[in-house]
């Protein structure tokens, strides 16, 4: 049977329980630790293993195995969690990834043992005393039916047989599901010996009905192992909400026999002969629970002992409260998800279908069109009712690509411990904002500009111990990554509680290296710009992290193909603030179209405040500077801009703003709203100033979208610029006159 997409889902889930194990051990709010967070770090080993044993990913199953012993005297309290065991099992959740990577590649490297792991398992075993299986308690175990004495049989009414006896009866979808029956075996050989194998059919249909793809197999078997029920049980967890497994111990009471005989559905006899032909029973034992001598009545504590219902399968023993096992983690994650209703969606296939969405904007915007052109009432309401429809369709499906931000702050936690450790510093990690959504695609192409920037400020903005002292503050220094929405903008902020970025330092090294001509008058943002220059570093020494002159510049860079920006904010002596703005979504957006000089062009509509007429004497004579009711705002205008000669007709300033920042944008005609396809123009265009893509109207005619924060930057630029020369102008004259 192919096994390919359930080994494809498996390797995707394993990966994302490895940075579930790497969150739980690093989340700070999880400290002390709780029973909790143990179960949670026992269960993703205690899976991972359980699910490469089915798929025979040997190498895997042994290494995790290990892991997972010490993983289960941790939540036992033999061992505590030292800042020692974590660095050692973060490492070991990095080389289950490493496992993970090597048999996805062939089924021949899921055998072969990695030496990166045998320093690893060294130092697991350290935490170990002696192999848990040889220090299992010899005496039998419970089952779930019944207790070792019977109710009116007295003490001692139980089989001989040493070994465990395992009755499997899959359910009819077991091959649907992706599972193969043998490979269940093929685990069990790994946790003992399997004394006795039985193949038990179901009754089948006549050939014509017969559907290979159903499973009409089970087994009965016998099992010579110093394992725990538990991990035994834990074989079939993925089965055992569906299929019927029994589980009795060794030496089990008759009663357990009886009722697990009735459970599976099948005549007595029939069964009875089947444990007597792999010595399961002794003729006189089977004869006791042949003639009645045994019963399911209740026992002697009142115990109700009656067969349970069939749809609940496993009759392995209840576990305790303070160590579930992962056939009850796993009936909980089916809960979760049954809950949360989460599927899995191939990413192709999202992306086909926002393609869809985009073209039946479009398509709905030309039949919008036509609806107006002809005027007709009844056809205009219709296409007004699609419309509406068609914009539902398409928030839903955008919402379908977001995803929280926290997928990818979950990853600092543990650079920031390495490098604190690599620096000698102590650093707090502040998480803020992580359910705040992103556009997936936007995901993979922020990590390393994060990166990058949290690196600097670990590095070069939080001080040493010793500084930090002498400026009064804790010797802990202190990193915060947060998050926020802000008109129709994903904010991202990387602050730091260090020295500052030293603003006359800058300056003189952009002097010194020939980016800045000397006696330059620049802004404050205008300096702090300065470090994203190829080549800029202020660093006195090169080290392991930075000091290069390399990341910065490809930070701005991969966030400006991202349609964002970065704002830097810095006070000496008390912290910097890296401000990442970005687009909400990369792909459909609400719009407002404009033209001039023929040509048509569409704002982002969250970004605009208002339209208004171009007042008559509103501009200033010495500055690109509008008023406003009372209110001076710079402004671009388009026309100039584009290089097309002035209009001798009315025109409209857009006022549009972007964070704090407001400007004006003066078009020749307001022609209403509309929803925008945003299309790349191209690696011919990447350079464009102030065009961000281009869209399609409902026309069929294209339309650039405009960049609205590179407009309004572009404007407060050229504001300042026009302030600073006239009042140098006026200085000379001044000094000139006197």
């Amino acid at each position: 049977m192919d096994l390919s997409k359930a080994k494809a889902v498996f390797f995707e889930e394993s990966r994302e329980l490895c940075d579930g194990l790497e969150t739980a051990l690093l989340d700070p709010a999880s400290y002390p630790p709780g029973n909790e967070t143990y179960n949670l770090l026992f269960r993703t080993a205690h899976t991972i293993k359980g699910s490469a044993g089915i798929f025979g990913l040997d190498a895997l199953v042994r290494f995790a195995h290990v892991m997972e012993n010490v993983l289960e005297r941790l939540r036992s309290g033999q061992v505590s969690l030292s800042d020692d065991l974590v660095t050692l099992l973060l490492s070991c959740n990095d080389h289950l990834r490493r496992l993970l990577d090597a048999s996805a590649v062939s089924d021949e490297m899921a055998q072969q043992d990695l030496p990166e792991g045998e320093p690893l398992l060294a130092g697991l075993r350290r935490y170990q005393q002696g192999d848990p299986a040889s220090t299992a308690s010899s005496e039998p175990e419970p089952s779930a039916l019944v207790e070792t004495e019977a109710a009116g049989h007295g003490p001692g009414i139980s089989a001989q047989t040493p070994h465990w006896q395992l009755s499997l009866r899959f359910h009819p979808d077991t091959f649907r599901h992706g599972f193969d029956p043998l490979s269940f075996l093929r685990y069990l050989g790994g946790l003992g010996t399997l004394r006795h194998v039985r193949p038990v059919w179901r009754q089948w249909p006549p050939p014509q009905a017969l559907d290979v793809t159903e499973c009409f197999m089970g087994f009965d078997l016998a099992l010579e192992s110093e394992e725990s029920l538990d991990k035994i049980a834990g074989t079939f967890e993925f089965i055992a909400e569906d299929s019927l497994i029994g589980i009795l111990a060794p030496h089990a009471p008759l009663a357990e026999f009886l009722a697990l005989a009735q459970r599976l559905d099948e005549p007595l006899e029939e069964q009875l002969q089947r444990w007597l032909d792999r010595g399961a029973l002794t003729e006189e034992e089977a004869e006791r629970v042949r003639s009645g001598q045994v019963s399911l009545a209740a026992d002697e504590t009142g115990a109700d002992i009656a067969p349970a219902p069939l749809e609940t399968t496993s009759l392995s023993a209840a576990p305790s409260a303070a160590a579930p096992t992962a056939s009850s983690a796993s009936s909980a994650a089916k809960g979760a998800r049954s809950d949360g209703q989460y599927i899995r969606i191939e990413a192709g296939k999202l992306d086909r279908l926002i393609n869809r969405v985009g073209e039946l904007v479009i398509a709905s915007s030309g039949t919008k069109l036509i609806a107006q052109s002809r005027g007709d009432a009844e056809l205009l309401e219709s296409v007004a009712v699609i419309n509406t429809l068609v914009e539902s369709i398409r928030d839903d499906a955008l919402t379908l690509r977001m995803v929280p931000v926290d997928e990818i702050f979950s990853r600092f936690p543990r650079m920031v411990r390495e490098v604190s450790k690599q620096l000698g510093k102590s650093i707090h990690l502040e998480i803020k904002g992580g359910d705040t959504e992103i556009d997936k695609s936007m995901v993979e192409k922020l990590t390393d500009p994060l990166m990058h920037i949290v690196r600097n400020a670990v590095d070069h903005g939080l001080e040493s111990a010793d500084k930090r002292r002498a400026a009064g503050k804790p010797e802990q220094g202190t990193v915060m990554l947060n998050a926020y929405h802000d008109a129709g903008s994903v904010v991202v902020e990387v602050r730091d509680d260090g020295g500052g970025i030293n603003r006359e330092k800058v300056l003189a090294k952009a002097i010194e290296r020939g980016l800045v001509t000397e006696g330059r008058v620049l802004s404050d943002q205008e300096t702090l710009q300065l470090i994203f220059l190829p080549g800029f570093s202020t660093a006195d020494a090169v080290s392991d992290l930075s000091g290069r002159g390399v990341g910065m510049d490809v930070v701005k860079r991969n966030i400006e193909a991202l349609r964002g920006e970065i704002e830097i904010q810095s006070q000496p002596g008390v912290g910097s603030v890296f401000r990442l703005r970005l687009p909400l979504t990369l792909a459909i957006i609400d719009g407002f179209r404009v033209e001039v000089n023929e040509s048509s062009l569409v704002m982002p509509l969250d970004m605009m405040i208002e339209c208004v007429d171009m007042p008559e004497g509103a501009m200033s004579q010495h500055a690109r500077q509008v008023n406003l009711r009372g209110d001076w705002l710079p402004f671009v205008s388009l026309r100039e801009l584009f290089g097309l000669p002035p209009s001798d007709k009315p025109e409209y300033i857009v006022i549009v703003h972007y964070g704090e920042l407001r400007a004006g944008i003066v078009v020749d005609r307001l022609m209403g709203e509309v929803q925008a396809v945003i299309k790349p123009l191209g690696e011919i265009f990447k350079s464009l100033r102030g065009i961000s893509g281009s869209t399609i109207l409902g026309n069929g005619k294209p339309a650039l979208v405009l960049d609205i924060p590179q407009l309004i930057q572009h404007a407060c630029r050229r504001e300042r610029r026009l302030v600073r020369q006239n009042t140098e102008a006026l200085i000379s004259e001044s000094s000139e006159k006197a």
